[in-house]
């Protein structure tokens, strides 16, 4: 009988291919942050934040697509780090908002530098500009 992973990999290959791409890029955020301190998970948030300036934990739920428990003890971890704070909410008497501090938007900026065209260039290491290009156009047209 064949493995499990094996029945979903033939079934579903061009996922798991996806998957694993995602999985390198994932190592290799960690390791171009790790000088500062910084995971990959906590870059994304960090970013989405700074691309919204002011945003619900509702909104940042769904635009990174995390469980919310999962986010509130993300963000608990980025208070505590000095990177994001939680304001009153003028709109909501019991809702928060969340912003980077100064000092979350500097490593914003920093991480961005950092990772610059290192990241992308280490990803597409093995493919030539056309290749890089076809699979941008074809990436694009998965998306809904």
């Amino acid at each position: 009988m064949k493995d499990k992973n094996d029945l979903f990999n033939e079934m579903i290959p061009l996922g798991q291919l996806i998957y694993m791409v995602n999985q390198y890029k994932e190592r290799l955020l960690n390791e171009h942050l790790s000088p500062l301190d910084v995971t990959s998970t906590q870059f994304k948030v960090l970013c989405t934040i700074y691309r919204e300036e002011c945003i619900t934990p509702m909104e940042l739920k769904k635009s990174l697509s995390v469980d919310l428990g999962a986010l509130t003890r993300m963000l608990d971890r980025l208070i505590c780090k000095g990177w994001v704070a939680r304001l009153p909410n003028p709109n909501d008497k019991r809702g928060v908002l969340i912003r980077l501090t100064p000092e979350g938007a500097t490593l914003c900026e920093k991480c961005r530098s950092l990772l610059g065209k290192s990241m992308h260039q280490e990803l597409i290491k093995n493919l030539t500009a056309d290749e890089v290009d076809t699979l941008y156009q074809l990436l694009t047209k998965v998306l809904p």
